[in-house]
């Protein structure tokens, strides 16, 4: 009997795997002409300008915070900026992908990044620095923290902005 439950169980795996392959290249197939008119629809320049993430300036490390950044909803419009780093508060981000989806004449929405190695609102020490404590648990506790702290006041990586 328990032969029969494993083999059944293998097969009922196998089925569940290979339905899921099959939603996931279908998919690829539904997206791909999708894709593919965009791409023809964009010139070299708006190309080239998805490969742009220029920090915002909000957090910078090893330089000046405070740049001046008035030109930069200019750069997004003409689809010269795929995404934005270090770029800080719900309201700037949603401020610059309304931007992207409204006023650029592709209207991609951009993607964010952000450099919290050293941490978000709580400061931490770089991670050689940590890794010198021996203690990984503090490791892991500062690297949640900070983790937790992104999470609750920037947006996911799908360019929408947390309330």
């Amino acid at each position: 009997m328990k032969r029969y439950l494993l083999i059944i169980a293998v097969f009922l795996i196998a089925e569940i795997s290979i339905g899921r392959a099959q939603d996931a290249k279908s998919d690829s197939y539904r997206m791909k002409p999708f894709i593919d008119a965009l791409m023809k629809k964009m010139t070299l320049g708006e190309k080239l300008g998805q490969l742009n993430l220029p920090g915002a300036g909000d957090i910078v490390t090893g330089g000046q915070a405070g740049q001046d950044n008035s030109s930069l909803a200019q750069k997004i419009k003409a689809g010269k900026v795929g995404g934005l780093f270090n770029i800080k508060g719900v309201e700037k981000i949603r401020y610059v992908q309304q931007v992207a989806i409204q006023q650029s004449r592709l209207k991609i929405p951009l993607l964010f990044g952000m450099d919290v190695i050293h941490g978000y609102e709580t400061v931490f020490p770089i991670p050689l620095g940590l890794s010198c404590t021996w203690d990984m648990d503090l490791v892991e506790r500062s690297a949640r923290i900070a983790a937790t702290e992104t999470a609750r006041r920037t947006s996911p990586r799908t360019g929408e902005s947390r309330r």
